[in-house]
């Protein structure tokens, strides 16, 4: 089932809100931590809501709304987001108080607004949605989880869906993970830092959402064709064959695409096989990276879904994410990402 792109909204490293211009320019970090450029939150929340609110669920809900709003939907029949880390800072918070009270009762404020699920039932409120509302915590597939029943919703008759996703990266979990040697040296922003690769990666954060319908409209940026998720395959050829038969089942062949979506990360070992796939596949398509504007986190694919929305509209590819090959035009878009051992494939087409 064809799901029609009808708005986007993305809080992210980079400042992909209230920008006219499709990243002109990038901003550059210089540790191992890309932090999320956030916006004045008085246009979207009262003062009092957002005292209530911890950092993510402010960015997370200022992003739905700002795809509610690019859409122009008023009414919801279904939400649906991903997130692999949930609301790390509440968690933290939670645990704290547990470890240094010294009475019987603790505040349960903290743990009532750290569970996985808060962003979405945020949403509901602020939007007064009482339909369909899930949460999906799978890792690297949590934002694929939650496009998959987007799309299910939407076969068993919701019109118009809100599917996204969040994640963010805390001071707590960065030094656990920084000890743990999880990241790489220095952050080179530059997309040929990507394609060389080190060891380590960059944390990022973000969150995306996005309006799915199956009518379409005058203002689309594309359609979402389809989408897969595949677990752990022992190489590149095997995920060769899973992208062959994905494209073989919407009925397209390699030379039909024009653009792929990498999800690069930097990190030498986890991206030889995307590597590898793209010298196999894909020699004479546009490759476009997206980690090195983001970093690496569960469901940064969401992420990649936005940049695939943005060019499709623009029926362009912005110089600061073009690997290789600058002379095709998007008319159908492949994102292909892997976190550790979950792959997914995402297929776009211009409208």
């Amino acid at each position: 089932m064809e799901l029609f792109i009808k708005g986007i909204g993305c809080i992210s490293p980079q400042l992909t809100y209230d920008n006219p211009d499709f990243l002109p320019g990038i901003k550059k970090y210089a540790g191992n931590r890309m932090m999320c450029i956030e916006p004045d939150y008085a246009p979207y929340f009262d003062a009092g809501s957002l005292r209530r609110m911890s950092r993510v669920v402010k960015f997370s809900a200022a992003a739905a709304l700002i795809a509610l709003k690019d859409s122009g939907i008023t009414q919801l029949d279904a939400i649906t987001t991903g997130t692999g880390y949930g609301l790390l800072e509440n968690s933290e918070k939670f645990l704290k108080s547990m470890a240094e009270s010294t009475g019987p009762v603790l505040s349960p404020t903290s743990f009532i607004q750290s569970t996985h699920n808060t962003v979405g039932a945020t949403i509901a409120l602020i939007t007064g949605c009482n339909a369909h509302n899930n949460t999906f915590s799978h890792k690297g597939f949590s934002f694929e989880s939650a496009l998959i029943d987007a799309r299910l919703m939407v076969a068993e008759g919701a019109t118009h869906v809100l599917v996204g996703a969040h994640d963010e990266i805390s001071e707590k979990t960065f030094a656990l993970m920084e000890k743990l040697d999880v990241f790489r040296n220095n952050n080179e922003a530059d997309i040929n830092a990507y394609e060389k690769g080190s060891s380590g990666i960059v944390a990022g954060e973000g969150a995306a959402f996005f309006i799915l319908s199956d009518k379409k409209g005058e203002s689309d940026y594309g359609v979402l064709m389809d989408n897969i998720i595949f677990y752990h395959p022992e190489n590149a050829i095997e995920v060769k064959q899973h992208i062959e038969a994905f494209l073989e089942k919407n009925k397209l062949a390699l030379e039909n695409i024009d653009v792929v979506i990498s999800g690069i990360n930097g990190d030498a070992k986890e991206d030889a096989v995307s590597h590898e796939i793209n010298h196999l596949l894909f020699a004479h398509q546009t490759i476009v990276l997206f980690k090195h504007l983001c970093g690496e986190y569960m469901t940064a694919s969401s992420f990649g879904f936005w940049l695939a929305a943005k060019i499709l509209l623009a029926q362009q590819v912005p110089e600061t994410v073009i690997l290789k090959n600058r002379h095709r035009k998007p008319g159908y878009i492949l994102l292909y990402n892997v976190f550790q051992n979950d792959h997914s494939l995402m297929l776009f087409k211009a409208c």
